[in-house]
């Protein structure tokens, strides 16, 4: 035996010699990137490294595309058997990992369905199929994180901005709640209006990516020529449940978070009436939540835990 020829095979990675079984079959290094979804440069590099490790040519160019050598004739069925084990080791760990027992799940979720999230994906029989799952507030750094593969997806209002990153709609909410102290003065109205409410100080929980800059309230006011009595701005559940408690705020929810807070008998959340949640809306739509992740082929996670949580979401933004 050639240990010395062993070596070299041995240090090539896996997608070099499916690199050379896609060249054999479709006779063109352009084709085999189109397939394999890569650059054609990276095609190059690898054909350069599998005619360095067998020690020849392996494809000569010829008008009908490229042709396999003798040895790449010999090659051809012991590469195809190597790459269909490949395979099946990957689908075994992919089916492995469809209960996610041995790994915990980390989504980044927009603060505004959070908490109502965290307790949907909590329950028992969820769990019992997911795993546990770590939530993570959504952040400037979230995208990163899923590419990095440190989160393995989010939930955001809109779209990823990477290129590498997958957008799936999830649908939006069709209703909103507002939330303030039992003894707020705004639910002394007999109907509760924008225009009456930007009297008293507003309180806003940051998102990034929806209201980090302007949120529909501040637009809306500021089309209306009115000009609110303050608005205030909070990054965490905590301080935002805080400052509504202590500082005579109000604040707009998801409705489906304003089932969580129901049970804190400080508090009072009423739907806005939807006559004032199209003003607040104005001419655009309403804000879409998205399901944010990498390609398949890079996800810890399977088909069924992904609609496990995308069903968890859509249940709540219907509510």
């Amino acid at each position: 035996m050639d240990f010395k020829a062993l070596k070299k095979i041995s240090e090539l990675d896996v997608f070099c010699l499916l690199v050379f079984k896609t060249i054999y079959e479709t006779g063109f290094a352009n084709l085999a990137a189109k397939e394999l979804n890569v650059s054609a440069p990276k095609i190059s590099r690898c054909l350069t490294a599998l005619r360095l490790t067998f020690d020849d040519e392996l494809f000569y160019r010829r008008q009908q595309g490229l042709r396999p050598t003798a040895l790449a004739e010999h090659l051809y069925q012991p590469i195809c058997s190597f790459c269909e084990s490949a395979s099946n080791i990957e689908r075994i760990v992919h089916e492995g990992n469809c209960t996610n027992s041995s790994t915990v799940l980390n989504i980044a979720v927009t603060p505004i369905i959070m908490t109502s999230l965290s307790m949907a994906l909590g329950s028992d029989d969820i769990m019992d199929k997911l795993g546990k799952v770590r939530m993570h507030i959504w952040n400037e750094h979230s995208e990163e994180l899923i590419h990095q593969g440190d989160i393995d997806l989010g939930i955001n209002l809109g779209p990823a901005s990477a290129s590498d990153l997958l957008s799936e709609s999830l649908g939006h909410s069709d209703s909103t709640s507002i939330v303030a102290r039992k003894n707020h003065p705004i639910w002394g109205y007999d109907a509760i209006s924008l225009d009456d409410i930007a009297n008293y100080p507003f309180l806003l929980l940051d998102t990034k990516g929806f209201n980090d800059k302007l949120d529909f309230f501040q637009i809306y006011c500021r089309q209306s020529g009115i000009e609110p009595l303050n608005i205030s701005r909070v990054s965490s559940i905590e301080e935002w449940f805080c400052h509504l408690l202590t500082m005579r705020s109000f604040s707009f929810m998801a409705t489906s978070e304003a089932a969580v807070l129901n049970h804190f008998d400080e508090l009072r959340i009423e739907t806005l009436p939807e006559t004032e949640r199209e003003k607040l809306l104005g001419h655009g739509a309403a804000p879409q939540y998205h399901l944010i992740e990498r390609t398949s082929s890079y996800r810890r996670y399977c088909d069924d835990s992904r609609k496990i949580i995308i069903n968890s979401v859509l249940k709540l933004i219907a509510a």
